[in-house]
């Protein structure tokens, strides 16, 4: 119970600590190993994770064997672990026995398996059975995300096994599908091609071709092409991206399943993979990035931070590191901490407009919106020709914490230059028109903005209460409230919101239902500006408080 509770509170060298005095105990309950290895798999504790996970799958093992029924009672993330243990360890006998715990289920319409054809594969690469690994890999039917999941590790094995041509190739189609996302995937396309390209110069040729495809600011990318450019006859090993062992691959497998599972918000199987990538691969740094961000979705900021520790603080990574880094420094208020890191980011030579924007984004958290503005002028001075939606997106940022800042006048150029750059975005059209609107300057014109901004986005809680707020300048109080009601329903954690509505409410003469509205935006942080407002209402009304203004 005491570990229990210690997990809860995320005490989880406490709660490492109380499971394991109760498992040496005696306790043989297989729901407090099951407990013990979360625990472990969350903190990192890749000794006791391997040890748990093995024992917990041959019990199910031998449960399977002794109802003489398939291995499918054992758990698949236990038999998976047992399998890293067995990898990490480079016992592939193990492994093999560590695999039949591990059932997917059935092919259906909205399932394709393939992580068994992969685990499977670099069990036989380990052997170096390139044939019979390739051949795992030839899954017919196979199309989008699974038949992706089957070529990435097709190319890989092709590599090991030193079949360059074929690799490049198998790589060269990955990126054409994927790559421009996916920076290792395209410095492994330009390794490989270099390899092939010992012999054969069209391969050489598309290396440069592909290594230079992709976005011009990834920093991964940027240190592959600089290594590139400084020796033209760069041997494809050199330049990284490469899988070299069979631990790599499977590494490879988890840390995709952990980001795609991170997608759909699958907090603990994503963080599960996530550290089997790193146990498996603890030299990864991409498997480091990946659990650091993973622990910081889950609100673990110090565990994420740990696990950056351990990624090595090297190129082609160590530019994202840092930014992960402050980012998880952000997200715990440490502001000082993180603004020192990505000022330092910005500071460098060939600093980008990514650097500007990440260090202007901390400053408007922390509510140094000046100091936000003026991050955000550096990072529009870097924005290059024939990129109109990028700048419009800067202007507004700009705009909008300049506006914070009290800094109407510098605002509104900068939310007009984004609106005429964007005219059909929603959210800057109604920026500006709420903007104006709140200052009663121009109201015609603001309508127009919020109105615009409606009928492109007519289920936007945010435009609705723009609608709403306009109603009640107007002084159509029913329509108000009728449109701010909508507006409290699509954002009911909004506190403005909420404090538009019992506006409303009280000028349609709802007084009583106006102080619960006004009560229920009280309850939710309102901001400094606010939160006295709101007291004012409750005390003495809407009439008295705007009198006090």
């Amino acid at each position: 119970m005491q570990g229990r509770l210690a997990m809860a509170d995320s005490q989880l060298d406490v709660a490492a600590k109380r499971f394991d005095e109760a498992l040496k105990a005696g306790d043989e309950d297989e729901l407090l190993r099951r407990r013990a290895l979360e625990v472990a798999m969350m903190a990192g504790d890749s000794k006791a994770a391997f040890r748990l996970a093995t024992g917990l799958n041959t019990q199910a093992l031998l449960r399977a064997g002794q109802k003489a029924e398939p291995a499918a009672l054992g758990d698949s993330l236990i038999a998976l672990t047992a399998m890293a243990a067995a990898a990490s360890a480079g016992d592939w006998t193990a492994y093999d026995q560590a695999r039949a715990g591990f059932i997917e289920p059935p092919r259906t319409a909205a399932t394709t398996p393939v992580v068994g054809a992969i685990v499977d594969a670099w069990g036989l690469a380990a052997r170096q059975s390139w044939d019979l690994a390739l051949a795992k890999l030839n899954v017919p039917g196979m199309g989008g995300s699974a038949r992706s999941y089957l070529d990435e590790h097709r190319a890989h094995i092709l590599g090991m096994a030193g079949r360059w041509p074929e690799a490049a190739d198998a790589y060269g189609a990955l990126v054409s599908a994927e790559g421009a996302s996916v920076p290792r995937l395209r410095i492994a396309a330009a390794a490989a091609a270099l390899k092939a390209g010992r012999t054969d110069q069209v391969y050489r040729d598309k290396a440069i071709a592909v290594l230079g495809g992709g976005p011009s600011d990834d920093p991964v990318l940027q240190e592959a092409r600089a290594r590139l450019s400084a020796n033209p006859l760069l041997d494809g090993a050199r330049l990284g991206g490469l899988v070299t062992t069979p631990q790599e691959g499977i590494a490879l497998l988890f840390l995709r399943l952990a980001v795609d599972l991170g997608r759909d918000r699958a907090g603990t199987p994503a963080l599960s993979f996530a550290r089997l990538a790193s146990f498996v691969a603890p030299d990864m740094q991409e498997a480091w990035l990946v659990t650091a961000d993973t622990l910081a979705r889950q609100g673990r900021p110090a565990l994420a931070l740990q696990a950056l520790d351990r990624a090595k603080n090297a190129e082609p990574y160590a530019r994202q590191i840092a930014a992960r880094r402050a980012a998880i420094l952000a997200s715990d208020e440490r502001w000082d901490e993180a603004k020192a890191i990505l000022q330092s980011l910005a500071a460098r030579d060939g600093a980008g407009r990514d650097d500007w924007v990440r260090l202007a984004d901390v400053q408007r958290r922390e509510g140094a919106f000046a100091a936000s503005a003026a991050s955000m002028a550096k990072a529009i001075a870097l924005v290059p020709d024939g990129r109109p939606a990028e700048a419009a997106q800067y202007h507004f940022l700009r705009g909008a914490a300049l506006e914070q800042a009290g800094d109407w006048a510098g605002a509104e150029g900068d939310l007009r230059r984004a609106v005429a750059l964007q005219p059909d975005n929603p959210v800057f059209l109604n920026y500006l028109g709420y903007s104006m609107l709140d200052r009663r300057e121009k109201d015609d014109e603001a309508r127009g903005y919020i109105s615009r901004a409606f009928v492109l986005a007519p289920d936007n809680g945010a435009i609705i209460d723009s609608m709403g707020w306009a109603a009640f300048i107007g002084g159509d109080y029913a329509e108000a409230v009728r449109l701010l009601d909508m507006a409290r329903a699509a954002e009911p954690a909004d506190a403005a919101v909420a404090d538009h509505l019992g506006d409303a409410l009280w000028m349609a003469g709802r007084k009583i239902e106006a102080r619960h509205a006004w009560a229920a935006a009280a309850q939710l942080e309102p901001d400094a500006k606010l939160a006295p407002k709101l007291a004012r209402k409750l005390d003495y009304g809407l009439d008295v408080a705007l009198a006090k203004r």
